[in-house]
């Protein structure tokens, strides 16, 4: 049976990081986060106390970055910083993007050690790994994949979709990879209630879309 609206909120990650967004964006964020129950909010860092407090009482989490600027390409050290500080002011998950220069340097060992010692600062939060499938192939995915595995992440992260969208391919390759031992979260371009059933069924359990197409797509979800 095709998912509804209600249960489809409970796995979008609602988001709003557009550089120019305001305060007035993420007040609406969070209203919009009450009233549709969504799963998660992710707004600028800058604005995380206030989403914590907008959403404090409700089963809604708020987005942690740590090290997601610059292809990934912070030092270890301070994507740790970066997860420590944002479990210390109220965030429910972390997520960090993947070295990529590591990853198509062949310096494996490096980003096992870094998804390692993220994880280790949050043992009881999800930890996701944001990969940016489209600025690899599908065998760097498959690796990318693996090494997260590796050191610990609890979601590999299709994309950001500041370099295209996400694709059923890239999807359909990180499902063969993970093979259903951690979760995938698709993201990046997703505009249609088809995509995401599209997405789902080959092996998507979680979404990052932004605000105003998650609201589109809910309601798509309702009138099927």
């Amino acid at each position: 049976m095709p998912i509804n609206g209600k249960d489809l909120a409970r796995i979008v990650d609602a988001t709003n990081i557009k550089i120019t967004a305001t305060k007035a964006d993420m007040e609406r964020l969070i209203a919009e986060g009450i009233k549709h129950n969504f799963g998660m909010l992710v707004g600028l860092p800058c604005f995380g106390p206030m989403l914590i407090e907008g959403v404090k009482g409700y089963d809604i989490k708020v987005h942690g970055a740590a090290g997601l600027r610059d292809g990934g390409g912070d030092r270890w050290e301070v994507k740790v910083e970066q997860a420590k500080s944002k479990l210390a002011m109220g965030c429910g998950e972390i997520e960090s993007r993947l070295n990529l220069g590591y990853l198509k340097s062949g310096l494996y060992d490096e980003i096992v050690h870094e998804v390692r010692a993220i994880k280790d600062v949050c043992p009881n939060n999800i930890y996701k790994v944001l990969l940016e499938v489209t600025q690899m192939t599908d065998e760097e995915i498959r690796i990318a994949c693996e090494l997260c595995m590796d050191g610990g992440a609890d979601f590999v992260k299709s994309a950001s979709g500041e370099y295209g969208p996400t694709t059923l391919h890239h999807v359909e390759v990180m499902s063969s990879a993970v093979k259903g031992r951690i979760g995938i979260k698709a993201s990046g371009g997703i505009r249609s209630i088809q995509t995401v059933d599209q997405m789902m069924e080959i092996g998507a359990t979680r979404f990052g879309i932004g605000l105003d197409s998650a609201l589109k797509i809910l309601e798509e979800a309702d009138n099927r």
